[in-house]
């Protein structure tokens, strides 16, 4: 794998993302393609909205849930998974129902998930703000079971999560730390292999957020601070860097139509207040979408 940061010869691809919902979101995260309803989940962190976007009408129906509400899953019969604080729980047309706990400090919070191909929901931690000094985890949730298990410990911002279109490898950003780590993955038991570094970001571009893989294997990471999406192959080679009009794309997922449309989230909240108004005017904290070429991998539902 290619742990070395950007290659200078990369030129920045212009801009084609365009906004399909309002700007000012604090944080929108977890952009999550459900190709039943075509729509594309996602949520705003902050506010504890629950946002469906139809991209083909341009509308948005939203629920309003306890925040912070950090992340959405599919499950196989046509429910939700969502997250809050350190809770899993399940929303059906009948309200909801708590499935587990991470039993971590009440100084984390659960941030970015991911259901692997056999329907495990994975689950990072990070700290709350204000509550420096505490490390988050990685954690695993099998189906049937009402605990997560601790996969890896010594986390400081655990963020994106995926998989290989074989299943074989898995890739798991620790934003703070600037690194996407991979490890061969056993999709049989869930189990890891050694951890490899697949790359690491340059401060100066950003920090690596959530990821998606597409049909190629191919890797794409939200640099938030950096203003794009960087596209890195198996092997952890820039191919392509795709500019945004805004500077802090939080996470990203193939959708729409063949799973050809790339989603990105963003958020305003990171933006000084001074300059937040002008963020705001460029998109901050809308939903984009992108063609960029490549397609996506359909969306793992969660088994319970």
């Amino acid at each position: 794998m290619n742990a070395n940061t950007n290659p200078t010869n990369i030129a920045a691809a212009p801009s084609v993302a365009t906004a399909i919902s309002p700007a000012g979101a604090p944080l929108g995260e977890s952009p999550l393609w459900d190709e039943e309803t075509g729509r594309l989940l996602w949520v705003d962190l902050w506010r504890g909205h629950l946002h469906a976007t139809d991209p083909e009408a341009g509308t948005i129906s939203t629920t309003e849930l306890a925040p912070p509400l950090s992340a959405v899953a599919l499950t196989g019969h046509g429910t939700l998974v969502l997250t809050s604080g350190l809770c899993v729980y399940e929303k059906t047309e009948d309200g909801t129902r708590h499935l587990a706990d991470v039993p971590d400090s009440r100084c984390l919070r659960i941030n970015d998930t991911a259901v692997d191909p056999a329907g495990r929901l994975w689950l990072g931690t990070m700290p709350l703000p204000h509550r420096p000094g505490h490390m988050g985890a990685l954690w695993r949730l099998d189906p049937g079971e009402d605990a997560p298990v601790r996969v890896l410990d010594d986390v400081a911002l655990a963020n994106g999560i995926a998989w290989s279109p074989a299943a074989d490898r898995m890739y798991f950003v620790d934003s703070l730390r600037q690194i996407v780590t991979t490890f061969s993955y056993d999709v049989g038991d869930g189990s890891l292999g050694p951890a490899e570094p697949f790359v690491r970001v340059a401060r100066e571009d950003g920090m690596p957020d959530g990821i998606t893989v597409d049909a190629d294997g191919a890797v794409w990471v939200a640099l938030a601070g950096g203003g794009a999406v960087a596209r890195y192959s198996p092997t952890g080679e820039l191919r392509d860097r795709i500019a945004l009009p805004v500077r802090y794309p939080t996470s990203c997922a193939f959708g729409g139509d063949g799973l050809g449309d790339l989603f990105v989230t963003s958020g305003c909240r990171p933006v000084a207040p001074g300059h937040r108004s002008a963020a705001m005017a460029r998109g901050a904290g809308s939903l984009f979408r992108l063609t960029p070429g490549s397609r996506g991998l359909p969306t793992n539902r969660m088994v319970i």
